[in-house]
């Protein structure tokens, strides 16, 4: 299994997690729109070993809500 740096795998859930700091390059949006989002509340921060992350699955949600 190849590991990518900045990605978690929790294997109880299955839910992959993003660092924060590679979130906006991992889909493409500007780094404002992670950090408006998680402002707002539309996009959970999780605490995974230590680091802020946010799952992958919620960003890819963010980005299809239209997320400019």
């Amino acid at each position: 299994m190849k590991r990518t740096p900045g990605t978690f795998r929790n294997h109880g859930n299955s839910l992959e997690y993003i660092v924060l700091t590679q979130a906006a390059d991992e889909v493409g949006v500007p780094a404002h729109v992670i950090t408006n989002a998680i402002s707002n509340g539309s996009l959970p921060v999780h605490e995974v070993s230590g680091c802020k992350a946010v799952t992958l699955a919620d960003l890819l949600r963010l980005k299809s809500e239209g997320a400019k």
